[in-house]
């Protein structure tokens, strides 16, 4: 991303150029008759020399993207002529359209005037405009690094996959799960595991991983609900960190806020204190450590309140779709239900796409989270939604409409 008002100082194209091989002229000097016109050959241009003047009643030889000589109005390509060589050129087929003032010309800032804008801060450059900036003259630009993110699991009972599991521990989802999401929005991600059930080990294992990845971002999965080993809640709570419940089904304990403070004292800010933007504070989500719910919350919370700050996180897909089967949904709480979009519907140019329940309501269906294309969105006030309802779905990254 740009870091700065870019201005381009030139016209482009700089100079009036020929856009054909062929013979530089004024019109006024060409009479035509029976298609045909005779005139004397005064020069020859290439691309990359400096104009001639062109004599009147005369025409130079003139090669694609070469200066136009000076007085000159029109090019006429060689395909009109018997070829380049001669003392004089030769005009054969032509008609009143091919004589026309400025004909075959690339005038001078015909593409882009002289301080014309080219970009601004927050713009994402392509390949194109990567181009167009070189075409004006910028040997360097200043850009945006992409947002440092480190993403952690946390829980004394997570295990790294194809590790051995004793009885009651799990494998780790969640890190390759968000990891894999935010690397869609343009983040960097580093990803990590603490297997630990005390806060101030937790705050430990992370003050020393926020000291070797400088990140922007903090993203933790798991450790936020009301129980007793509530690592994260506990850790970051006494950092300033807030945690609460929102009305979501799945993904209701949420946990936000930035780690902020004296850059001389302990812990993360002074272990922030040794990157180069040592006074920005570190933004932080805390996720519950469900994959699906973290998945959700990715998609309904994460990702609208990335794309408000980051051109590089677009925001969610919504679409309308159209239940196939009655729903019921608790009062109060807006639900988000795993549906697949049935490829017959989707298919059919401008008709709303159909969709089945993809499993139940629970939180523990990973499976079934990778078979849905989408999260149907049911407000607060939705509690029975009967079959052919029309409703908004977010599309589920990686997933949707055309990419199966």
């Amino acid at each position: 991303m740009v870091a700065e008002r870019l201005v381009s100082e030139v016209p482009l194209p700089g100079f009036d150029n020929s856009q054909m091989d062929g013979f530089a002229l004024r019109a006024a000097d060409l009479t035509v008759r029976d298609g045909a016109a005779t005139l004397p050959v005064a020069g020859t241009t290439a691309a990359g020399q400096e104009p001639g003047l062109l004599p009147l009643g005369a025409a130079f030889e003139v090669m694609t993207g070469a200066p136009v000589p000076a007085g000159a109005d029109l090019i006429i390509p060689v395909e009109f002529t018997q070829g380049f060589g001669a003392k004089e050129v030769r005009f054969t087929g032509l008609t009143e359209a091919d004589v026309v003032r400025g004909r075959y010309i690339r005038a001078v800032g015909s593409d882009i005037e002289a301080g014309a804008l080219l970009a601004e801060p927050g713009d994402v450059i392509s390949p194109a405009q990567l181009a167009v900036l070189a075409a004006c003259g910028f040997s360097e630009i200043s850009v945006l690094e992409p947002i440092r993110t480190l993403v952690v699991s946390t829980g004394d009972e997570i295990r790294r996959p194809g590790s051995e599991l004793r009885p009651g521990q799990l494998y780790d989802a969640d890190t390759p799960l968000l990891g894999a999401v935010l690397e869609t929005f343009g983040h960097r991600v580093e990803t990590s595991r603490i297997g630990t059930d005390d806060p101030a080990w937790f705050l430990e294992a992370l003050d020393a991983l926020v000291a070797v990845h400088h990140p922007h971002l903090i993203i933790t999965a798991g450790g936020i609900s009301k129980g007793a080993y509530e690592v994260v809640r506990q850790g970051l709570g006494r950092r300033g960190i807030s945690f609460g419940v929102v009305a979501q089904q799945p993904g209701g304990p949420q946990g936000w806020g930035r780690l902020e403070g004296d850059l001389e004292g302990r812990g993360l800010l002074h272990w922030r204190a040794q990157s180069d933007d040592a006074r920005a504070p570190i933004a932080v989500i805390a996720l519950p450590g469900n994959p699906v719910s973290s998945a959700v919350s990715m998609e309904t919370l994460v990702r609208p309140a990335l794309a408000a700050v980051d051109p590089n996180c677009a925001p969610p897909r919504r679409i309308t779709v159209r239940t196939t089967e009655d729903i019921s949904s608790p009062p109060g709480v807006r639900q988000f239900r795993r549906v697949r979009i049935l490829e017959d519907a989707a298919a059919e140019a401008g008709a709303v796409p159909t969709v089945a329940l993809e499993g139940g309501p629970g939180s523990h269906l990973l499976g079934h989270l990778a078979r849905a294309d989408a999260l149907l969105e049911l407000p607060e006030d939705d509690v029975e939604i009967p079959a052919g309802s029309e409703r908004q779905a977010v599309l589920i990254t990686g997933r949707g409409v055309g990419t199966r």
